[in-house]
């Protein structure tokens, strides 16, 4: 299931298309090899501190949300409100809420792709004080590993159960049906701990459209340094925020 991609390819220089699996593809699913009701990879990741960690950690213990995300995507950063929410509405409950920083979705001049772990820290710290993160920010290895696994969508989330199966996969965070599946978990938890047996499991796919803030992605894209906006009015053939500013007039 790992993929072998160079370091050199996975840090792209620059934004481009890629995959097929994007608006309009056919098969919209960011990572085919990798399926809810399998086990999560687990892959040793970085703390802000440097210091070693991994899902292993919560095996037993509590189910966990990840989400995979950098400082140069702005529906990542978009979605920080609702993940922020989500995070303090489960405080206290058998939940662990964790972001895995990625390679750059939008390498510009100020934050370009990472040619080693400790730009990729700085890089992670810079979006926790930037975004003020109150949600734990593990940092993937330089070449990608964690995150070619679950695919190279800009920011893939997942829900891992406690026994280390995946049970949720989506492309991009959808707060209300992620709040949904966590109740879920946790409602689970409290019948078994009841006696009750839960036998039923329903599997579901859904496409939905999401719409985008445009200031976010404005604000990203400054950030990020010259080049970056550049690079995906490029690619799609229109400026990003002029795109997402227009989405969300509609």
């Amino acid at each position: 299931m790992e993929h072998t991609l160079p370091a050199s390819e996975y840090n792209r220089t620059s934004f481009t298309l890629e995959g097929g699996h994007g608006r309009g593809s056919s098969n919209p699913d960011f990572q085919p090899a990798l399926h809810v009701g399998m086990e999560a990879p687990t892959f040793p990741l970085l703390d802000l501190d440097g210091q070693t960690v991994t899902l292993e950690e919560f095996r037993g213990k509590k189910h966990v949300v990840v989400e995979f995300g950098c400082i140069t995507a702005p529906v990542f950063v978009n979605d920080l409100t609702a993940l922020d929410r989500l995070y303090n509405r489960f405080k206290g409950e058998a939940v662990q809420f964790l972001i895995i920083y990625a390679r750059e979705a939008h390498p510009g001049a100020n934050y370009s792709a990472h040619a080693s772990m400790e730009q990729k820290l700085t890089h992670a710290r810079d979006l926790k004080r930037f975004e003020t993160v109150e949600i734990p920010i593990w940092v993937d290895s330089v070449d990608g590993r964690s995150h070619r696994t679950y695919g190279t969508a800009a920011s893939p989330v997942y829900i891992i159960d406690k026994e280390g199966t995946l049970v949720y996969k989506a492309t991009w965070l959808i707060a209300e049906q992620l709040e949904t599946a966590l109740k879920g978990l946790l409602d689970a938890d409290r019948a078994k701990t009841q006696g009750a047996r839960m036998t039923r499991r329903v599997y579901s796919e859904t496409l939905l459209p999401v719409r985008t803030n445009y200031t976010v992605h404005e604000r990203v894209f400054e950030r990020a340094g010259a080049g970056a906006r550049e690079d995906v009015k490029k690619a799609f053939g229109v400026d990003p925020v002029e795109l997402a500013r227009k989405a969300s007039q509609r």
